[in-house]
């Protein structure tokens, strides 16, 4: 058994819950079994007891001073040869027994009057001895059954009881399981409220709860809430610093210029290939304080819809008619990824794609990728570590600024992923967007 079943909510409830009826059931069979025997045992010796009532009613002492029983008993089980049913009356060395006592079967009287187990031949009865004085003479009246008899009907009870018990404990049990069903409902649309939240279909989770799951969704909420004001801050927070540096920039890009025009071409062009750099790394590193604004988000983005119009405005970019692309994704395919990160990264590999094609761009994807490769030149694997690397350009005289790459293994690495670089089938480049964990 796997830890994730022993740690669910549901499997501890159902088997919590099977062990309390299956205990109930036992306990509860146990109880009606032993109160069924004792009720039993009981009615069968008071109809004993009533039996030596009707004996002692019927003994006479006759002329000649012998006991005698003047009629049968009621029952005609105590004249069948050992059916089970017996009398016997000793009265002054006189033994009167019943036609059941068959052959050489006798009972021996009790020391009392209380019920006891005892013995007719080699077979267990349940008997009972009163002492009596019926005209003037002491008379001992022993009334048996054979305790079999008793035993069959407590057993027969006992299996249709096992029958009933088995029947009532299933029924209990899918009570059971139908009560753990409609009891975790909240659990189930509180999972479907997170998966919705995951895919950015809402942004808050529902607040209509049970009261037990209240507190755990008001502080998500709010934890959500916190995260979205932190999200909303960085970006703002982000603007505000390229807004303050790229003034300063400017000017100095400004100067640079008239420096040129004073003849001061070298100084210029010094100061110009500074603020080019800097620009890469200003570029560079906005672009990855935005990706840790939205890292966290939980949201799942599908990327069907992102490729029409990044693949037209790239079409139109380069004008070249002749590249065909090729689209291998699975329909509905979503990736764990922020819409406006993955536009990025797909619109950087594609267009790195673009660049260096000869006529074949392929997109494929999986459950946790999505994969750009061309048929290109490709990059020889010593290269791959520095093409991803801010602003390196391993061709000058294609355009660029050598941040796509380079921002795309950032941004990924932001979300727990990485940029993967091979050779493709069609001898071009392989570029490997992954969001799986390393």
């Amino acid at each position: 058994m796997t830890s994730g079943v022993r740690n669910s909510l549901k499997f501890r409830l159902i088997v919590g819950s099977a062990i309390g009826v299956v205990a109930a059931v036992l306990l509860a069979g146990l109880f009606i079994g032993n109160l069924y025997r004792v009720h039993t045992t009981n009615r069968y010796e008071a109809e004993l007891d009533h039996h030596v009532d009707e004996l002692v009613a019927m003994i006479r002492v006759g002329a000649d001073g012998r006991p005698r029983v003047i009629h049968s008993l009621s029952d005609p089980q105590f004249a069948i040869p050992r059916s089970g049913l017996y009398w016997q009356v000793e009265q002054a060395g006189t033994l009167l027994r019943s036609p059941s006592l068959a052959g050489s079967l006798r009972l021996t009287p009790a020391a009392d009057n209380a019920w006891h187990r005892g013995f007719a031949a080699n077979a267990q009865v349940r008997q009972r001895s009163v002492r009596v004085t019926i005209e003037g003479r002491p008379t001992v009246v022993t009334i048996a059954s054979l305790q079999h008899l008793l035993d069959e009907q407590v057993a027969h009870f006992a299996g249709d009881l096992a029958l009933s018990m088995g029947a009532v404990c299933v029924l209990l049990l899918g009570g059971a399981g139908l009560l753990v069903r409609f009891g975790l409902a909240p659990v189930r649309r509180l999972s479907e409220d997170v998966d919705r939240l995951r895919n950015g279909e809402t942004e808050r989770l529902d607040p209509a709860v049970p009261t037990e799951f209240a507190p755990i969704v008001t502080r998500f909420n709010a934890l959500l809430e916190g995260q979205a004001q932190l999200i909303t801050r960085a970006r703002t927070e982000s603007g505000n610093l390229a807004h303050n540096l790229r003034t300063p920039l400017a000017l100095i890009s400004d100067e640079a210029e008239q420096l040129r025009l004073s003849g001061q071409v070298a100084s210029a062009d010094f100061l110009l290939a500074r603020c080019a750099a800097m620009q890469l790394q200003i570029d560079h590193h906005l672009a990855r304080a935005a990706a840790a604004g939205t890292r966290g988000a939980g949201t799942l983005t599908e990327v069907a819809p992102l490729l029409a119009p990044i693949l037209d405005a790239l079409q139109r970019l380069h004008a070249r008619a002749e590249v065909r692309v090729t689209i291998q994704l699975p329909d509905g395919l979503r990736l764990p990824c922020d819409r406006g990160d993955l536009a990025e990264i797909l619109s950087n590999l594609i267009d790195n794609a673009f660049k260096w094609t000869s006529r074949s761009v392929i997109i494929a994807g999986g459950p946790s990728h999505i994969q750009v490769r061309d048929d290109g030149p490709g990059i020889p694997h010593p290269q791959r570590a520095a093409a991803m690397a801010v602003g390196t350009r391993l061709n000058p005289d294609v355009p660029g600024t050598g941040l796509g790459l380079a921002a795309t293994a950032d941004l990924l690495r932001f979300y727990g992923g990485r940029l993967m670089l091979d050779e493709a089938p069609e001898g071009g480049l392989s570029a490997t967007a992954s969001f799986a964990p390393e």
